[in-house]
């Protein structure tokens, strides 16, 4: 066993959640479980300064310890760093350098979608609309595929008063764009950047981040909530659907810098603000690493920063049907997942929260299910909690029966979300079939939910800055978002869709 794992692109929700609680429920054993053949491979750690910024002698005092430091974010004051073997040594080490306020083990944050994409799969159920074949020439925007779209937009009167423009700019931390896709390439504005190592540019292998990216904005056969407005791509997950959280707050220090007016974040999981313990699996010496998560420290001095600088910042609640607000709960489920996934030289008390979307500053995004007239109802697969979530937005599903009886719509995809995916990668047959062509496809989670909230918010800066010469504050666009949105579910703010469901025509004519 090496005490470096990756974890891996979720495949389903409800898998994903099993495997945790089941692993929760076993006794941590780590002090007594000493062996002597332990084989140590190596591992990242993250290091906040009490200060926001990095000693300018840290380096040097990382080369004494035999650690390199991957990557430096100097206006945080947060480093990462590798360790090769036995970290006990430089965790004791490190710990006690006098700047140093917490260290916390770098643990890759999953693309966490749900397995709904819709294929050739045997469905059982009610059968839903028949929905049109269409041509190369023809429009998809028009017709029932983009029934999100439809909904936050009022049929697309929103698009009357305000579509966006290059004066707008959304920056996608995600998985890339396709930077030549018919529906965007007229959209994305210069500068898109890679943060993940070994990769020199920002296009999409993995379809997620172009997806989010044409509901955002898509203005071609298919149109998004501000079909004008500017998109860049700011990368940080490689094709196998894995980031560090180092590449995230470094994109998000990027962007702002980059003077965006939104940052979209249909991208999440847990972390602990707590006490964080090291179990030493050769001798069982237990070393405490510090009263904060590392990772909560960067995601909250980074997107203060980007707020400080009129970034309206907008993130995906999550896909793992948990109640956002039982922290202790969560704290419990998330030992689990992290033994699931091999670091069991590692146990965690305090109160765990869904990051980024539970830091302040950030707009919270569940996602609802439904389509075509249905009801609207959580998606089976969103988290949910009372005071941590700010908006709802359409994010799909596959029928409100799915969770309790595993039984899909007839026509699935039609409770999903579609939107450009990359044209030159694996394309859904579904979709060549129903349009003539690739660069189509259909995914369902807060990931899809998240991209309708900050299309809105984009819509409306650009609008009041049409208006009045000045862009709003995140502060005012959040509020006033939450002030026009629809309420859905139980009357006024609930803990299912926040203060409702996001609705870009109330918001430009309110």
């Amino acid at each position: 066993m090496v005490s470096k794992k990756r974890s891996t692109l979720f495949k389903t929700v409800t898998g994903t959640i099993t495997t945790a609680l089941l692993a929760s429920s076993l006794a941590f054993s780590g002090a007594s479980a000493q062996t002597t053949n332990y084989e140590f491979g190596s591992q990242d750690f993250t290091i906040a300064f009490k200060s926001q910024s990095v000693p300018s002698d840290f380096n040097a005092f990382m080369n004494s310890l035999g650690a390199k430091v991957e990557t430096e974010l100097n206006s945080i004051g947060v480093v990462q760093v590798e360790v090769a073997g036995n970290p006990t040594k430089f965790l004791k080490s490190t710990l006690s350098h006098k700047e140093v306020l917490t260290v916390t083990p770098s643990i890759e944050m999953p693309l966490d979608l749900p397995d709904v994409e819709a294929e050739e799969m045997g469905t059982v159920g009610t059968a839903m609309p028949e929905l049109p074949t269409l041509a190369k020439e023809d429009s998809i925007w028009g017709t029932s595929y983009q029934w999100d779209i439809q909904r936050v937009t009022n049929n697309g009167a929103s698009h009357e008063i305000s579509s966006g423009s290059k004066d707008t700019v959304v920056a996608v931390i995600d998985s890339g764009f396709d930077l030549n896709h018919p529906d965007l390439v007229d959209n994305i504005v210069p500068g898109s950047k890679t943060f993940v190592p070994g990769t020199t540019d920002a296009m999409d292998y993995n379809s997620h981040g172009t997806h989010v990216a044409g509901t955002i904005g898509a203005n071609g056969r298919m149109k998004g909530i501000a079909p004008e407005v500017g998109l860049r791509a700011y990368r940080v997950f490689g094709a196998t659907g894995g980031a560090q959280q180092i590449w995230i707050t470094n994109a998000i220090l990027a962007a702002a810098d980059d003077d965006v007016d939104v940052i979209n974040m249909s991208l999440g999981g847990f972390r602990t603000n707590g006490q964080w313990n090291y179990i030493d699996p050769t001798t069982g010496e237990r070393i405490k690493l510090g009263g904060d998560s590392a990772d909560i420290v960067a995601y909250n001095r980074a997107i203060r920063y980007a707020v400080n600088k009129g970034v309206t910042v907008v993130a995906a609640a999550g896909n793992d049907a948990q109640d956002l607000s039982n922290p202790a709960k969560l704290t419990d489920w998330y030992n689990g997942y992290l033994r699931s996934l091999g670091y069991t030289q590692y146990d965690i008390q305090g109160a765990t929260i869904n990051v980024p979307a539970g830091i302040p500053g950030v707009i919270s995004v569940s996602a609802t299910g439904g389509g075509f007239g249905t009801e609207d109802r959580l998606a089976f697969f969103s988290n949910y909690g009372n005071g941590k979530i700010d908006l709802a937005a359409p994010g799909g599903d596959v029928g409100p029966d799915y969770p309790t009886t595993g039984k899909r719509v007839a026509g699935d995809h039609v409770f999903l979300v579609l939107s450009t995916i990359p044209t030159y990668i694996g394309q859904s047959s579904t979709a060549v079939k129903a349009f003539g062509e690739g660069g189509y496809g259909w995914k369902a989670g807060t990931s899809m939910a998240t991209p309708q909230v900050s299309g809105v918010a984009a819509a409306y800066i650009d609008h009041v800055f049409k208006t009045t010469g000045k862009k709003p504050s995140p502060k005012q666009v959040q509020t006033h978002l939450q002030q026009t949105a629809e309420d859905i579910g139980k009357k006024g703010y609930d803990a299912y869709y926040g203060h409702g469901l996001v609705n870009a025509y109330n918001a430009l004519t309110k």
